[in-house]
């Protein structure tokens, strides 16, 4: 469409109109260095995104630290813990290894029950003797310090613990009691050799209020736990495989942790929620024993409030470095905020005018010029970081329970710094030489939608059949998110091997039908689905290039027309300057 034809058809008015309108148009496309060339504004956007890397990329860090102690304390307790609750419980237990070396821990005969009972009973109630680290029992009553012990080498009394303000003794009527939670099947009657069921369940949960001397007797005789437990009418005999589905001992304990970081040593309380899960629901005579363990922060230790160099020079750092990180955020946020809504004004312009002076409706690719995709990854990137600054500063201060929270912050901390560094890839779209995968990715990405709509429902019929057939006899078909993984290892090359031989050789169909099936899954996806999908980027690349190829350019849109029915000159020239005044523009 010939538009400089057409303007002059217009009447004067709206041919100014669309002279200026055009103008604005030609400077709203440009780039920011073009227009600091033009308009010698200092990129308040540009160098704000450019600070926010290196302080996020700083805030980043210092939180990764925090994080990964944080971790490492949770798991070093859980392993704490089931040394200590769990009888025969190794090192080599510990180990994450695939496949897994050991079974699952479990107990098989009525002894061994018992036993297991008897060695949580003598770990709980010797928990603070036997361990070196700071455990106490979950109460807030009154503690009394280690009393002298008489030395009889020495012939005098001495204090067991010089530190007795850290160690302190909790009374044995002070001890919180166990607590034992039964699931029973309701009924198991037999009568005339026919077995009646009530297979509802029935939960019923007992106080273990063990005295002094009951504890003291279980330590001599750990079978003393079945005469105890009898005593309360809590039986674990073999006739009653049938009918005990699940027991749960459950506890609290409390400790204190150090933060191993030197800007942050502040000791923090936690209380530690434990539960050991004897798991009978299959009644195949393996009964599988599991602990379970929530650890949560705590202001109050036993009654005791922590508060020691509350506010120190590390913590008054990075204060100020998540205050300066929040104010960037929200001034790139207001700054983004507003550019978007300029944009979205001038394109309501463009298009009235359009529709007035030249009879034209925008299409939904010209409309959508007017919005910047990279702003709008910036505001969501710093909507990301204010709420996990927030967070983050909310967890420096122990203002909330930081479990949950350092979870909730790492990953919405991981997602905006995520955003900002691919940010940053817009600043190489100023050069045609760097720009390639930005524009590739843009052309082939609603064909590679398309594409993967197909390529998604082939791979869920894949990986439920794969599940509900090969599941039972493979450990890496399991689940669905186990078959899930094991599929898309197969799609890079890894495990193949390992795939093919963890599938049991007790049913040879199973076998036969597992060896085609990963054949064809492999024979499917990584030789014609990933190529096929390879072919979509590849089309999409030559056609990016044809378009930078002005020879080669197809037709272009309405808005791209009226843009170069007029030459931008060269943005630092004084042409550029006098045409692109605000005074010239609409």
């Amino acid at each position: 469409m010939r538009f400089n034809e057409r303007l002059e058809l217009l009447e004067s008015n709206q041919r100014e109109i669309g002279l200026r309108l055009r103008r604005r148009l030609q400077f709203f496309f440009l780039n920011p260095l073009d227009k600091y060339r033009i308009r010698r504004q200092f990129p308040f956007k540009l160098f704000i995104q450019v600070l926010k890397v290196a302080f996020v990329t700083i805030q980043l860090i210092i939180f990764a630290q925090l994080r990964i102690s944080h971790v490492d304390f949770l798991d070093e307790t859980r392993t704490v813990m089931r040394h200590k609750f769990l009888k025969g419980w190794g090192d080599e237990r510990d180990m994450l290894v695939y496949p897994p070396a050991n079974g699952h821990y479990s107990a098989y005969s009525s002894n061994q029950i018992i036993k297991h009972f008897a060695h949580i009973v003598k770990a709980y109630y010797s928990i603070q003797n036997d361990s070196f680290a700071a455990f106490s029992y979950d109460t807030s009553v009154a503690q009394m310090p280690y009393q002298d012990v008489w030395d009889d080498e020495l012939d005098k009394a001495h204090i067991v613990d010089e530190h007795q303000s850290l160690r302190l003794h909790t009374v044995f009527a002070n001890i919180p009691p166990l607590r034992l939670c039964i699931d029973r099947i309701a009924d198991v009657k037999i009568q005339n050799e026919i077995y009646f069921f009530d297979t509802s369940v029935e939960n019923e949960c007992f106080v273990l209020d063990f005295t002094q001397t009951e504890v003291d007797a279980v330590f001599c005789d750990p079978f003393t736990v079945r005469r105890l437990l009898v005593q309360r009418n809590i039986t674990f005999r073999a006739e009653d495989a049938l009918i005990v589905s699940k027991a749960f001992i459950n506890f609290n304990l409390r400790t204190i942790h150090y933060s191993t970081l030197k800007n942050d040593r502040k000791p923090e309380c936690y209380l530690i929620r434990l539960t050991i899960r004897f798991d009978n629901s299959r009644h195949t005579g393996q009964v599988k024993v599991d602990l379970i363990s929530t650890i949560s922060y705590i202001n109050l230790c036993n009654g005791r409030i922590l508060q020691v160099n509350r506010f120190g020079l590390g913590t008054v750092m990075i204060a100020l470095l998540d205050l300066f990180v929040l104010s960037m955020c929200l001034g790139s946020l207001f700054l983004c905020v507003r550019s978007l809504v300029k944009g979205h004004l001038l394109k309501n312009t463009t298009r009235e005018y359009f529709d007035r002076a030249f009879g034209i409706r925008l299409s939904i690719q010209d409309k959508w010029e007017f919005f910047n995709m990279w702003y709008g990854i910036v505001v969501v990137n710093d909507l990301l970081l204010i709420t996990s600054t927030v967070c983050k500063v909310s967890i420096q201060f122990r203002d909330f329970d930081s479990s949950a929270l350092f979870t909730l912050t790492g990953v919405l901390l991981g997602l905006g710094v995520f955003l900002v560094f691919f940010g940053l890839l817009r600043y190489f779209t100023f050069f045609s030489q760097y720009n390639v995968i930005i524009l590739t990715l843009r052309k082939s990405f609603p064909s590679i939608l398309r594409f993967l709509v197909g390529a998604v429902i082939l791979y869920c019929g894949f990986l439920f059949t794969g599940w509900v057939i090969i599941g039972p006899y493979s450990l890496k078909f399991r689940t669905l998110g186990d078959s899930s993984g094991a599929l898309f290892s197969l799609l890079n090359g890894d495990d193949m091997f390992a795939t093919f031989y963890t599938i049991s050789d007790d049913n040879s169909i199973i076998k036969l039908f597992g060896t085609v099936y990963i054949y064809l899954f492999v024979s499917v996806f990584v030789y014609v689905v990933l190529s096929l999908f390879i072919a979509i980027i590849m089309d999409s690349y030559e056609v990016v290039k044809k378009q930078h190829n002005p020879a080669l350019a197809d037709h272009k849109s309405a808005l791209h027309e009226f843009l170069d029915s007029s030459e931008t000159p060269r943005a630092g020239t004084d042409e550029a300057r006098e045409l692109f005044a605000a005074d010239q523009l609409l």
